[in-house]
């Protein structure tokens, strides 16, 4: 095939780890609009206090569903930005959970915050470990 008939965006010429990235991605921002009314009444850490209702939709909108959501246009657009948006809102995502290891542990459990961040990390790696997918075309 000739650098002509090859894809230059789309799920095509996208490695498997970042399309399975993409995948898993997307099952958890899935998993995280249907954990959303829990969440709500529930509350969720943000930078060390519990958010509850509005203000916790609001996190698990950004984090959880536009953030990925903008990520998915640069993963399959091949921004070069791509790898920065990943890095700004997954290591929001990381402090916000390295803050509630500290001050809420007590409420949440250990493995209710690293579990979650485990996977952010894993998620960051994958995608610096496949960024030059990103700045490629043709």
């Amino acid at each position: 095939m000739s650098g002509e008939n090859t894809p230059r965006h789309g799920w095509g010429p996208m490695p498997l780890a970042l399309k399975f990235l993409a995948v898993v991605m997307a099952l958890w921002s899935l998993g995280a609009l249907l954990n959303l009314p829990n969440l709500m009444d529930g509350g969720l850490p943000l930078f060390g206090v519990f958010v509850f209702g509005v203000a916790a939709l609001a996190v698990v909108l950004f984090l959880d569903l536009v953030g990925p959501l903008i990520f998915f246009f640069a993963l399959w657009n091949r921004k070069a930005w791509g790898p920065r948006w990943a890095a700004f809102y997954i290591g929001l995502f990381i402090v916000n959970s390295i803050v509630a290891l500290v001050m809420v542990r007590a409420q949440l459990g250990s493995a209710q915050i690293l579990g979650p961040m485990t996977a952010s990390f894993l998620f960051l790696a994958v995608i610096f470990w496949k960024r030059d997918y990103f700045t490629q075309v043709g």
